[in-house]
């Protein structure tokens, strides 16, 4: 039977070593979940529009004007938006949600004043966003869920987005997280604030 060289198991010792530190430095502490979500930021995409189209005018309906509740602690209905909505679901604990953030931020400065931005956090606590917030140094308004999410806004991936006309019809639907600030999601944003 042939030995291990000595020097070969020490470098194996150091590879695992190392390897194993940067998995736990990824996946259980607060400095690696940053470096996910900044890793994920670099992975983006622009959405694939033609297919996120909902066409089916029963789909495009919310069916009650939904109830969310502010970071500042304000009732606020779907209703009390009058221009075009981006609606977006995410959560403090999800890395592509936070990777596809510093986007939406780039997009919500382009489109001030014209489309409201809605980003909602179904799984999180006030204080638990508004924690995120201050750690990421976001200053928008969030939001967290204070009624049942109408039936077709449900989703099952996080993040999921939706773009909402000015009528509250649904024209379209993301599922994942994608680089927001692209020239096919400005078109449809500039369509639907010219409607």
């Amino acid at each position: 039977m042939k030995k291990k060289n000595p020097a070969k198991r020490k470098s194996d010792l150091i590879f695992w070593g190392v390897a194993l530190g940067f998995l736990a430095f990824l996946f259980l502490t607060p400095w690696g979940f940053k470096f996910q979500s900044y890793l994920r930021s670099w992975m983006l995409w622009s959405p694939d529009t033609e297919e996120s189209v909902i066409t089916d005018q029963k789909e495009q309906v919310i069916g009650y004007d939904w109830m969310m509740i502010s970071d500042q602690g304000e009732e606020v209905y779907i209703s009390d938006f009058d221009k075009p909505v981006f609606l977006n679901f995410w959560a403090t604990w999800c890395a592509p949600c936070r990777g596809e953030m510093p986007s939406i931020v780039d997009l919500r400065e382009k489109y001030k004043g014209t489309v409201d931005f809605v980003l909602v956090s179904p799984s999180d606590d006030i204080d638990k966003v508004n924690a995120t917030k201050e750690d990421e140094g976001w200053n928008f308004t969030m939001y967290v869920n204070a009624s049942q999410i109408p039936e077709n806004l449900n989703f099952e991936v996080y993040p999921t987005t939706y773009f909402i006309d000015k009528n509250k019809q649904i024209r379209y639907k993301f599922e994942g997280a994608y680089d927001w600030d692209s020239e096919e999601v400005h078109e449809l944003l500039d369509k639907l604030v010219m409607e």
